[in-house]
């Protein structure tokens, strides 16, 4: 039973999928569900990119489509994302209501001090400078409801961590107030009010575009004759075997690609139409999983002698909040001021100087697991553009490498990078191996032995196809227009 529509045909696939196997080959789909082959094929297209699906090669070399225990669409969030969703939500909602409050802090102290300059200038015979001082004044004043920190996205410069990884970091915004010259510390050129919101909050850390992927392997796809395999996927994005299988079938329908298998049983997927292109400007470049390290989780990005004046003026605030509250200063012996007089004189500051310490300090807990997992994905990285750089004697591609050598290669490769040691690196081999479809075992001589035949295999077949197929990606002169 066909139709004419795709989205019938693929109404057909998913009943036959759902009362059925969720794995087939595409014989058996057009066997029970009596489509032809060609809408078939596009309906199966049409679901893979819909669904979460995993192509499996036979060792007759035919193909099988697995969508797992059941069909889980795409699009499709998780309730904990929602989870995470709404309480991220919660939280800039948060930021932005605490960030008004320090803003309202920021001008009424800034009126104040601003009266007494004015004043000043009145009672003095001489004012010249008192004009020019006052319009720097004015600027500070805007500074406090810039509550984004940073100059842009797209300004950036590269920072290097405590173990000398370095890491692309968002510009900030340049100081108003201070000496011309620049300081020892260039952390010290931020904002002041910059600061103190970087202080409670923490500075934004530098986020991949989500589409990202998709358009570096469009170039590459485009660069590599239109072939591509599941292994460079990984090495392009740094996924799980399991995440990279995934994409790459969605890849296949995105781009109008067909799955192949090559002579030794490498799947591999050819998208000769993608590379046929007049204009490649704006491409966004191919960019290794191993090229660009983890971001770091900054506390505040400010330098010390920043972060201690913004300390030491809001434990002024706290303490004397403090004394006012519980010194008996707004008391019957005290300012009579009234409950709400009372708690806007001294109530409200200490709830806010509290949070002032709270926040950061809940910040620092919570960064404590994030900063080790970002330490140990930069030498993740490290030791992935070893496994797939290196070249065994003989071989296109590093079958087997032994962890004294993965050491030592690692640490020649190093430039401001930390020095590693083998007990590190086999601890987080242990669990890079699963993701890369690796192993480790012991040799004859007790040393550890950690193989990627698997990658090996596939680099060194899409190597044979691409080295074997004619590019054909000139689109000639154009020999008719409407």
């Amino acid at each position: 039973m066909a139709f004419e529509n795709p989205q019938q045909n693929l109404k057909v696939l998913e009943k036959y999928s759902q009362n059925n196997t969720k794995k087939f080959t595409l014989e058996d789909a057009v066997s029970v569900t009596g489509m032809p082959v060609i809408e078939t094929e596009e309906a199966v297209s049409n679901m893979m990119e819909k669904y979460d699906c995993k192509l499996r090669v036979t060792e007759n070399g035919d193909l099988i489509y697995d969508f797992g225990a059941s069909l889980n669409r795409r699009d499709k969030k998780p309730w904990t994302e929602y989870f995470t969703d709404f309480f991220r939500l919660l939280w800039k909602g948060f930021t932005v209501s605490y960030k008004l409050i320090t803003s309202v802090f920021l001008v009424f102290y800034f009126v104040f001090f601003l009266v007494l300059l004015i004043g000043a200038a009145v009672a003095s015979e001489d004012g010249d400078g008192v004009g020019d001082l006052i319009a720097v004044l004015l600027r500070v004043f805007i500074s406090i409801f810039e509550w984004n920190t940073i100059m842009g996205y797209n300004n950036r410069y590269y920072r290097r961590d405590a173990y000398g990884y370095s890491y692309q970091h968002y510009k900030e915004k340049p100081r108003i107030l201070g000496k011309k010259k620049k300081p020892k510390d260039p952390r010290d050129e931020k904002n002041f009010v910059s600061s103190i919101y970087d202080y409670i909050f923490g500075p934004p850390r530098v986020t991949l575009d989500p589409l990202a992927n998709n358009q570096e392997v469009a170039t590459f796809l485009k660069e590599q004759k239109g072939l591509i395999t599941t292994s460079e996927v990984q090495a392009l994005a740094g996924w799980t075997r399991e995440e990279a299988e995934n994409f790459m079938t969605e890849c296949l329908s995105m781009f109008n690609g067909e799955a192949h298998v090559s002579d030794n049983g490498t799947l591999y997927g050819d998208f000769s139409q993608l590379i046929r292109s007049k204009d490649r400007t704006g491409e966004e470049p191919v960019v290794w999983y191993w090229d660009e390290y983890e971001p770091e989780y900054e506390l505040t990005g400010n330098s010390q002698g920043r972060n201690t004046w913004i300390t030491l003026m809001n434990t002024f605030n706290l303490i004397f909040s403090l004394v006012l509250v519980f010194g008996g200063w707004l008391g019957p012996m005290g300012l009579n001021l009234g409950f709400w007089g009372a708690f806007f004189v001294g109530g409200f500051p200490l709830v806010y100087s509290s949070l002032f310490f709270l926040i950061p300090a809940f910040r620092w807990l919570r960064q404590r697991p994030l900063k080790r997992k970002q330490h140990e994905l930069n030498i993740r990285k490290r030791l992935m553009r070893i496994v797939y750089q290196t070249y065994d004697s003989g071989k296109k591609h590093v079958h087997e490498i032994p962890l004294k050598k993965l050491t030592e290669v690692a640490n020649n490769q190093r430039e401001s990078e930390e020095k590693l040691d083998p007990e590190t690196i086999d601890r987080v081999m242990k669990d890079t191996l699963a993701e890369l479809g690796g192993a480790a075992y012991l040799n004859d001589q007790n040393e550890i032995i950690y193989s990627f035949d698997l990658i090996a295999q596939e680099l060194d077949a899409i190597d044979d196809v691409r080295e074997n197929k004619k590019e054909d990606s000139d689109l000639g002169n154009v020999i008719f227009e409407s």
